[in-house]
Formats: C-alpha cells, sequence, structure tokens
C-alpha cells in the first residue's frame, strides 16, 4: 500500500519538526513524506533542503487550502494509493496510521469499503480538539447494525477535518481536489462534504489519535474569539456561505446572507464584551465577499 503523508508549513519550524520526527515514528510507516512548503521565512525551508528524504514542495503563501490542493495533487501524481494529510501543528501518535490503516482494511474486509478516515484529535490536555470534533452521520444507512460500526471502531462521518485525514486515490480521482481559493477554513468542511456527496464513505477512528498542538483549544466562535483571529473568521464566513450555495442553493445561500448582514451583528452586540465593532465589520466583509467568491473545483488530472 503506498501512502504519501502530506504536511503543509508555514512558518512553524518547531513544529514542523515534532511532526516530521512523529511521522518517522509511526509503526507503520509512510511510503513518502512529502512537506508542502508555503514560503516560510522563520528558517524552514533553510531546515528542509537539509533533510534527507523529504519530498519538499516549495510555494508563494496562498494558504493552508492552497496548500492541501497542491499536496493532494502531487501525490496522486506519485502515484499515492492513499494521502494522509495534516498541518504542521499535528503530532500523530505512533501507532496513528496503522490504527487508520487497520480501518479501511476492516471496512474492505466488511465489504463496505470507506474511502476517507479521520484520526481523533486531541488538545495538550488530552482534551478532544474542538476544532477536530467530526460530525457523525447521523443519516448513515450501511450494510450493518448501527453497533456494528462502533464494534469495529470506525464510526460513519458526515464530514471532518484536514487534521490527520487518509483518503484514498479512487476518491481523489472522482471527487478531484480542495477549492485552493478557500485560503483557509471550511476547506476541509467543503472537500470531505464533496466526497460523501459523490457517494463515498467515511469514519471516525477513535483508536488513531493525534495531537493538535495549537496554542489554545478554540472553536471558531464569533462571540468569544480574540480580535487576533478576524482575518480568519472573515474567510471562514465567505467560504461557510459559499459552501452552503453549492450544496444547498441560492435559496438557502441568499436567506444566510440576509441573517449575517442583519441578525448575526445583532447577536455580536448582545454577547460580545469587546470588539464588538472589527467583528461586525468583519461579518459584512466576508457575507459581501461571498456574494460574488465563485471558485471553480478542479480535477486531479
Amino acid at each position: 500500500m503506498n501512502i504519501v503523508a502530506v504536511v503543509v508549513t508555514y512558518n512553524r519550524k518547531a513544529l514542523l519538526q515534532e511532526c516530521i520526527s512523529a511521522l518517522e515514528k509511526q509503526t507503520l510507516t509512510p511510503a513518502k513524506v512529502l512537506v508542502v512548503n508555503n514560503s516560510a521565512t522563520d528558517g524552514t525551508t533553510e531546515w528542509l533542503q537539509q533533510q534527507q528524504g523529504l519530498f519538499v514542495v516549495n510555494q508563494p503563501n496562498r494558504g493552508g487550502s492552497w496548500g492541501f490542493y497542491t499536496g493532494i495533487k502531487t501525490a496522486y501524481h506519485a502515484g499515492a494509493d492513499w494521502v494522509w494529510l495534516m498541518d504542521d501543528d499535528t503530532i500523530p501518535d505512533p501507532d496513528a496510521l496503522e490504527q487508520l490503516v487497520k480501518a479501511a482494511q476492516k471496512m474492505e474486509q466488511a465489504g463496505e469499503p470507506f474511502h476517507f478516515f479521520a484520526s481523533k484529535a486531541v488538545w495538550t490536555d488530552g482534551n478532544p480538539h474542538l476544532m477536530n470534533i467530526p460530525q457523525v452521520d447521523q443519516h448513515f444507512s450501511g450494510k450493518h447494525p448501527d453497533a456494528w460500526y462502533e464494534e469495529q471502531g470506525v464510526l460513519p462521518v458526515a464530514f471532518c477535518s484536514f487534521v490527520s485525514l487518509l483518503v484514498s486515490r479512487e476518491a481523489i480521482g472522482k471527487a478531484g481536489l480542495p477549492v485552493k481559493e478557500l485560503f483557509i477554513w471550511n476547506d476541509d468542511f467543503e472537500y470531505t462534504t464533496r466526497l460523501r456527496r459523490l457517494g463515498f464513505k467515511g469514519g471516525y477512528v477513535p483508536g488513531s489519535v493525534v495531537l493538535h498542538k495549537t496554542p489554545t483549544n478554540y472553536h471558531a466562535n464569533l462571540f468569544t474569539d480574540s480580535a487576533a483571529n478576524l482575518w480568519k473568521h472573515r474567510y471562514g464566513i465567505r467560504n461557510e456561505l459559499y459552501v452552503r450555495r453549492i450544496n444547498k442553493g441560492y435559496g438557502s445561500f441568499l436567506r444566510n446572507v440576509a441573517k449575517r448582514f442583519v441578525v448575526l451583528p445583532l447577536t455580536i452586540m448582545a454577547k460580545r464584551k469587546e470588539a464588538r465593532w472589527p467583528f461586525i465589520k468583519t461579518v459584512w466583509q466576508g457575507t459581501w465577499q461571498a456574494l460574488s467568491f465563485n471558485p471553480e473545483r478542479e480535477g486531479v488530472e
């Protein structure tokens, strides 16, 4: 099985080194480790030049989404059977990949192949990372009783994050690549939702554990988040509306545009204790940009 691990990095040299070290210690090692370097300026580029055995793609910094776009495309054309995706602040447990592969093999042997698998992402205190909790598919209809999937350690999901996601070549070949223009946030939601809509089944594998080593255990929240993350929310709002339009149509899109122009600012005023106006402006900016944001999904060929 030809598995290519893809790590997207930008200006987090120490975390990247920790991530690469963890990949080298896997009980089931990837055939290749591909690092997509988004023009880091903190010494990462020089460090990567000194490493043996790593495959590196250097590109301009156009966000994490473009990094995953490049990583999946490069791995696919290198002949990968499966692509294992993660950010540079993802530190996999030694058996994280082995557990994902075992899950894939179980489902294949059971006559119900799944085509993408998500690890359990935890924060430094061992609690689940709030940004990476997969959405279990409440409407899943499989060949087996619901309890059977839990016994196998594979819970069907509707969508999940790129923080340790294993995707099959077959799924990539049909679904194509992530939308590179999303830049940050909702790119993984869009991509895994696309996989599900194309009929590919995905599973959450709690036995596969990775540490998502962010400064805090946070979830994107307009009412409590720091003003330092305003720029991320602008992309997130725009991207969420884009995904809504392509998945649920213009009616749902326009209703939510109206909510973000009128209702959400009032809610921010009521719930936020500080930086209300900057967050309201960010909501309006992201919503306005969504009206004309229409990137194309690209195939892998």
